[in-house]
C-alpha cells in the first residue's frame, strides 16, 4: 500500500494540550500507511518535544503562519519599551502587526501549492483554530481534502457563525470533535462530525516513574497537602473559584489549613491584553492567602508537578471542550473536583473518579475539595479509578489509530 502524504498543521509552538495531543498522534500513527508533514510557525517548545521522539522529520517551519495574529511585528524595529510607554503608538503597533500577519497568511495561503505539489500532499490536518481557517483556505485554493480537529468551543457568536459556514466547504472532508458538547456547536453539516477524545501515554503520565519537584521547590512537606491546577492563566478558566474556594476552607478550618496548600501551575500567553495571573494573585493577597499559595508559572513539564498534587481542581465553570489536563491529573492517580459542564463532565465519571458540581455552585465545589482534604481514603480510591478510566478510554495509541481512519477515509471521499 502506498503511503499516503498528510500536512499537518500546527499554529501552536507551546507544548499545551492541542500540541501535546497532537504529538501523540504523530508518535503512534502507522509510519507504513502515513507520511506526516508537519508545518508549525517556527522552532520552540513543540518542536523540541519532537525532537526528544525522534519525530522531527518532514518539519515545515512558515515565518508567514504566526502562533497568533497579534503576534508583534515591530518591536524589532522599535525600542519595545518606547512601543508600551505610548498608549497611541501600543494601539497602532498593534493595529500594524495584525495587518501584516494577515497579509502573510494571504500570501502563504496563494502560493501553499508549492508545498503540496512538492510533497505530494493529499490531505492537510488542522490543529488549532487559526490553522483550521488556514488549513481550509489552502485545501479550498488546491482542491485537496482537509481534516479539522477542534478542541475548542466558540464563545463567540461571530467566530461560531464563521466556523459553521466554512465547515460546508466541499474540499471538509471531516470535523474531528474532542467531545460531544464541542460538536454541539455545529448545527450545520452534521454529517461530518465524528467526536474522538483526546489521548494519553499511561507510560508518560506514570506517577511510579516520575520525580516530583513542587514540594523540594517550595520546600513543602510531606505531610501537608496540595490542592493543584494547570493550565493557561485566561479569564474563562475562572482560576480566582480556587482563591474563594481556599477562602471557604480557611473558614471552616482551624490550625490545619496550615498544612493545606493550593498551587497554580501556567502562566498568562503573551497574546493576552491583560497578565491575568497578576491579577489573580492580587485577589490571593486581597483575601490575605500568600502563605497557602504557591505560583510556580509556566513549565514545559507538568507532571513533576501533579506528582507532588493530592487532589486535582479543574476551575472552568464555562463549557471546556475536553480539558487535557483532567486525563493527565487521573493518569496520576489523582481525584478531580470540577464543574459539571461540557467534556469535563465526559472525561471525570463522577463520584468515582472524581466530584463535579453544578456550574453556579462555588460553595459546593468548595465543600467538596475540603471533604477530600479530610478523606485520604476516597482521595487514593478515586484516584486509583481515574487511572484506570484513562487505561480503558484515553490511550494515546487507540486514539491515533481512531484519528488515521479518519484521515484515510478523507483521503478517498
Amino acid at each position: 500500500m502506498k503511503k499516503l502524504n498528510v500536512l499537518f498543521i500546527n499554529h501552536s509552538v507551546r507544548d499545551g494540550g492541542p500540541g501535546r495531543s497532537l504529538f501523540y498522534i504523530l508518535k503512534y500513527i502507522d509510519r507504513q500507511k502515513i507520511n506526516p508533514y508537519v508545518l508549525i510557525p517556527k522552532d520552540d517548545i513543540f518542536s523540541s518535544l519532537l525532537k526528544s521522539e525522534n519525530l522531527y522529520e518532514n518539519i515545515v517551519i512558515e515565518n508567514r503562519f504566526p502562533e497568533n495574529v497579534l503576534r508583534p511585528r515591530l518591536n524589532s524595529v522599535f525600542n519595545n519599551n518606547f512601543i508600551n510607554n505610548s498608549y497611541l503608538l501600543s494601539r497602532l503597533s498593534k493595529i500594524v502587526s495584525i495587518l501584516l500577519n494577515v497579509f502573510d497568511l494571504i500570501i502563504f495561503v496563494f502560493t501553499s501549492g508549492r508545498l503540496l505539489k512538492r510533497n505530494n500532499i493529499k490531505v492537510i490536518y488542522c490543529n488549532g483554530t487559526l490553522a483550521k481557517i488556514v488549513g481550509v483556505l489552502i485545501g479550498r485554493v488546491n482542491d485537496t481534502s482537509v481534516i479539522w480537529h477542534v478542541r475548542n468551543i466558540q464563545q463567540n457568536s461571530i467566530m461560531k457563525y464563521l466556523m459553521n459556514l466554512i465547515s460546508g466547504l466541499r474540499v471538509l472532508k471531516r470535523i474531528i470533535c474532542v467531545s460531544g458538547p464541542t460538536a454541539n456547536q455545529f448545527y450545520k453539516n452534521k454529517n461530518k462530525l465524528v467526536v474522538i477524545s483526546n489521548g494519553i501515554d499511561l507510560d508518560d503520565y506514570n506517577p511510579d516513574n516520575t520525580a516530583g519537584k513542587l514540594r523540594i521547590e517550595f520546600s513543602i512537606p510531606k505531610t501537608d497537602i496540595v490542592v493543584g491546577t494547570v493550565g493557561r492563566i485566561v479569564p474563562r478558566k475562572k482560576y480566582e473559584n480556587l482563591v474563594y474556594s481556599a477562602k471557604y476552607i480557611r473558614d471552616n478550618t482551624g490550625d490545619e489549613f496550615k498544612r493545606i496548600k493550593f498551587a497554580v501551575v501556567g502562566d498568562t500567553p503573551y497574546f493576552f491584553r491583560k497578565n491575568h495571573l497578576e491579577e489573580i494573585k492580587a485577589i490571593v493577597k486581597k483575601e490575605n492567602l500568600n502563605d497557602s499559595f504557591i505560583f510556580t508559572g509556566y513549565t514545559k513539564d507538568v507532571r513533576e508537578y501533579l506528582k507532588d498534587f493530592n487532589i486535582f481542581v479543574i476551575t472552568s465553570d464555562y463549557p471546556d471542550p475536553f480539558p487535557r489536563s483532567v486525563i493527565e491529573a487521573m493518569s496520576f492517580s489523582l481525584p478531580v473536583v470540577g464543574f459539571r459542564i461540557g467534556g469535563i463532565s465526559e472525561s471525570v465519571s463522577n463520584g468515582i473518579t472524581g466530584i463535579l458540581s453544578d456550574p453556579d455552585d462555588l460553595r459546593g465545589m468548595s465543600k467538596t475539595i475540603l471533604e477530600l482534604i479530610k478523606d485520604k481514603e476516597k482521595r487514593v480510591s478515586m484516584g486509583k479509578k481515574g487511572r484506570e478510566r484513562v487505561k480503558e478510554l484515553y490511550q494515546a495509541k487507540d486514539i491515533a489509530s481512531r484519528i488515521q481512519e479518519q484521515i484515510q477515509l478523507a483521503s478517498t471521499s
